[in-house]
């Protein structure tokens, strides 16, 4: 019976609008919110019957590959983004410069293990915008424990000379938050004890190395050290060999290349609403990735389900009360400078922003919302959830962090919601070179898709106001409550 008045909801709606549009449209107020809303029906219906979203990822990863900022690739996705979103139909398309303090390109980069049998490669690769050894460089090996301060306290007397491992601890999504931001530090501390280089234990199965930045903001900072990711399984062997009371010794070459500073560009384009006030919903995902691989989970999903909302939008002829405003930075993966640099250009708008909603944890089946502490907006996401019944029981997260773009908007007491997927998919192949578009499960990527057009639309078409701007004084305390404040500094968004 469900799927009987869901399959029916777009035809009748198609039949009854020439009818509606002679009638006089009645202001906003008087509009009831229906727990079925037919606009998100329609919508559910056309991502599924007509959604593009998988051959948008196809052109993001099979045609242009890795996006790291500032990389040829980067400047053709941004390029065919705007170009897309021309070919849709949307208003105001245009890209938003900002500057980044410094290029980066990776070189060639290998670990050996020293041994009487002669040299025994390891499986290695380098983080980004991290400096190279300026020529092989060998030596001892320490370990260093899982990298917290203390660990690192008790290591400093003996890591001068050395090269350090590393091997954080928990790969789920406060670990890895927790492992981004302590990373500074970590190899700031090392180098300031004497410590040559560093190796960071993968979390990743099957020899699959990671990379992320070290050093992250719009300053350009390098990390202090070069440092690498090693393969769990070489972790393990050189454990084995200290545990048996050897110091193995190891030989680094990496010749990654810094440059100079560049401009990097958002990608900006607009739904126009009918609101005399001129209020926004921004729809943002990260068109850039890391270098190692492709990028179809982080963040080419993300993009995709953007430009299909979009398009499913258009090709319904919707327009609804605000403008929704449709968003792809770049520099996400080196600490959110393109959103925090989106957030600076359009200050004056933040108070007619009534909500940003962020996609960037793969294509996984939806489950729910990351409200970031706003636990005042609960009956409201509960409300805008009715009409995604069919994709299970969806869930509130309070937790709070700055791991994606939606943080700069948090920073500003603007309602910010970012999609909560299920994970299993994306972790394990997460900034590697196995983040390939075979990862993503068609029906569970457009149910995401789905949720992320159906919700932006509610919120954009909706009589009342999604939430309300918190005050400095609300946001200091959320930000003291959750700790995220410390996050903000880090990444430069609170100084």
């Amino acid at each position: 019976m469900t799927r009987r008045r869901l399959a029916f909801a777009p035809l009748l709606a198609l039949l009854l609008t020439p009818l509606l549009a002679a009638l006089p449209t009645p202001p906003p107020a008087a509009v009831a919110q229906s727990p079925a809303d037919p606009a998100a029906a329609r919508i559910i219906g056309e991502v599924f019957a007509a959604g593009r979203h998988m051959e948008y990822v196809s052109v993001l990863t099979d045609r242009i590959g890795s996006r790291l900022t500032g990389s040829e690739g980067s400047r053709h996705a941004e390029e065919w983004a705007e170009g897309e979103m021309k070919r849709l139909g949307l208003s105001n398309v245009r890209r938003e410069p900002f500057r980044m303090a410094s290029s980066w390109e990776r070189g060639p980069a290998s670990v050996a293990l020293v041994s009487e049998a002669g040299p025994r490669a390891l499986g290695a690769a380098s983080y980004t915008w991290t400096p190279g050894t300026e020529g092989a460089l060998e030596a001892e090996l320490l370990d260093v424990g899982a990298g917290r301060p203390e660990d690192v306290a008790r290591a400093a007397s003996r890591v001068k000379g050395r090269v350090a491992l590393v091997v954080p601890e928990g790969a789920d999504l406060p670990a890895v938050i927790y492992n981004f931001y302590r990373a500074p530090a970590l190899v700031r501390e090392l180098k300031e004890a004497g410590a040559l280089a560093v190796l960071i234990a993968a979390d990743k199965p099957h020899t699959i190395v990671y990379t992320a930045p070290v050093d992250f903001n719009a300053a350009g900072r390098l990390a202090a050290l070069p440092t690498l990711s090693l393969a769990r399984e070489d972790v393990g062997l050189l454990r084995r060999l200290l545990g048996r009371g050897q110091t193995p010794r190891v030989r680094l070459d990496v010749r990654n290349k810094v440059g100079p500073a560049f401009e990097a560009t958002n990608v900006v384009g607009e739904l126009a609403g009918t609101d005399p006030a001129r209020e926004l919903v921004v729809v943002v995902a990260h068109l850039d990735s890391n270098d190692l691989g492709p990028g179809a989970l982080d963040n080419a999903a993300g993009c995709a389900a953007v430009l299909e909302a979009a398009r499913a939008f258009k090709a319904l002829g919707l327009r609804p009360w605000r403008t929704i405003r449709f968003v792809l930075w770049t520099g996400e993966e080196e600490g959110m400078v393109g959103s925090v640099a989106y957030v600076e250009r359009h200050r004056e708008e933040l108070d007619r922003t009534v909500a940003a909603l962020v996609m960037d944890i793969g294509a996984g089946r939806p489950t729910g919302w990351f409200s970031m502490g706003r636990t005042d907006l609960d009956a409201e996401i509960r409300e805008l959830s009715r009409p995604l019944a069919q994709f299970g029981e969806f869930i509130i997260e309070h937790a709070a962090f700055a791991a994606t773009d939606n943080a700069p908007f948090m920073a500003e007491g603007v309602p910010n919601l970012i999609l909560l997927q299920d994970e299993a998919p994306y972790f394990p192949v997460h900034h590697t070179v196995a983040d390939t578009p075979d990862k993503i499960d068609p029906r569970d990527y457009a149910s995401a898709v789905a949720t992320l057009a159906a919700t932006a639309y509610q919120i954009a078409d909706r009589p009342r106001r999604f939430g309300r701007r918190l005050t400095p004084e609300e946001v200091k305390r959320i930000a003291d409550e959750t700790k995220v404040g410390e996050q903000w500094r880090a990444a430069g968004i609170w100084k």
